[in-house]
């Protein structure tokens, strides 16, 4: 089954090709990881139109900042105190 798609596969690939490109949606129904990657962008699509999803993203994004912000001043307040932390 799998060489049959992959003939396929080929055969709309090079009927593509001498059409000019004209249709380059043929090879969707064909491809496996086409297929998957429509329905994780599909998925995507639909979670991005949730305002409850966009607002958790959000969130995490604030917090990301924070956490790198904290670092940041972290990193900066050990380069200052000169010995780099080390308690020795």
């Amino acid at each position: 089954m799998t060489r049959l798609y992959t003939w396929l596969t080929l055969v709309a690939r090079a009927t593509e090709t001498r059409s000019g490109s004209r249709f380059p949606r043929t090879l969707w129904p064909l491809s496996p990881k086409e297929r998957e990657l429509r329905l994780l962008l599909s998925e995507l699509r639909r979670l991005e139109k949730d305002p409850e999803f966009a607002g958790e993203w959000q969130a995490e994004l604030a917090e990301g900042w924070r956490r790198i912000e904290f670092d940041r001043a972290l990193l900066r307040a050990l380069e200052e105190r000169g010995d780099g932390g080390d308690p020795s």
